[in-house]
């Protein structure tokens, strides 16, 4: 609900100008915002989850919550502070859509990976494990870069667009870190598939007597189901986690060009 207009004596419409004339932007009230305390319930939410996952390490939620949000604070952003933050909006939507194109080279490593187990080819097994280690590698640089989007803060002082500078400052650090946590645990998923698919390569292609073989068979035979079950379940998170940060990479793009719309007023 828009906040209540009250009648402004002279003596208050004067002080309401600075040196130079300056007016006090009239699309954030003197008065903190109510948009304000909405962002900071979700950040609250954000970092309580960031702090402690539980059982849903690679959930999304807060992140696209708070974005939602953030999508009709951005229109109160200042000018000076909205050029700012452009820069930080910019390095997680980029960030995302790297995450996008890993996870779907990750979900065919996975299918690969998973092909070789179970087709018992020690050598495509070797090969799909390495390339699918080297995707959780480079995810896992990709959570420490993002970890570092932090946009430079507003400067000190206090008003009500100041206080929405700040704010949303602070949203882009903690989506930030949020996606970083996330982005780690899906790097962690893979290499411990990968490194179970290839203790199976390695227990299969050991020499074993006669006697020994027909217990050993049926233990790789376990081995292997449950590595085929591991990847299965890796596969099933890259797809919903696909489908989840393309949502919050669009939620990215369309906040940064409300910033830009604000930096580069259309006449």
């Amino acid at each position: 609900m828009a906040p209540m207009m009250m009648m402004a004596s002279p003596a208050t419409r004067a002080a309401g100008f600075g040196r130079g004339g300056h007016v006090r932007s009239a699309s954030v009230p003197s008065q903190r915002h109510p948009l304000l305390t909405h962002v900071d319930d979700q950040l609250r939410a954000l970092r309580s989850w960031t702090s402690d996952p539980g059982q849903n390490p690679l959930a999304l939620a807060h992140v696209r919550a708070l974005l939602c949000v953030l999508d009709e604070l951005t229109p109160l952003m200042p000018l000076s502070s909205s050029s700012r933050l452009l820069d930080g909006f910019l390095a997680l939507a980029d960030a995302y859509g790297s995450f996008l194109a890993a996870l779907l080279a990750l979900r065919q490593h996975a299918a690969d990976l998973r092909a070789a187990v179970r087709r018992r080819d020690p050598a495509k097994l070797a090969s799909a494990a390495r390339a699918q280690r080297r995707a959780a590698k480079e995810l896992a640089g990709l959570a420490t870069a993002v970890a570092r989007c932090s946009p430079i803060h507003a400067a000190a002082g206090f008003s009500s667009e100041l206080e929405v500078a700040r704010t949303v400052a602070e949203a882009v650090s903690d989506t930030a870190a949020a996606s970083a946590s996330v982005f780690h645990q899906v790097a962690f998923l893979a290499d411990a598939a990968a490194a179970t698919a290839l203790a199976v390569s390695s227990s299969s292609s050991k020499k074993r007597s006669k006697q020994a073989a027909g217990e050993e068979m049926q233990k790789d035979v376990a081995a292997a189901a449950v590595a085929v079950a591991r990847l299965q379940e890796l596969e099933q998170c890259v797809g919903e986690l696909e489908s989840e940060s393309e949502k919050v990479f669009r939620s990215l793009l369309h906040t940064r060009v409300s910033l830009l719309n604000i930096h580069t007023p259309t006449i």
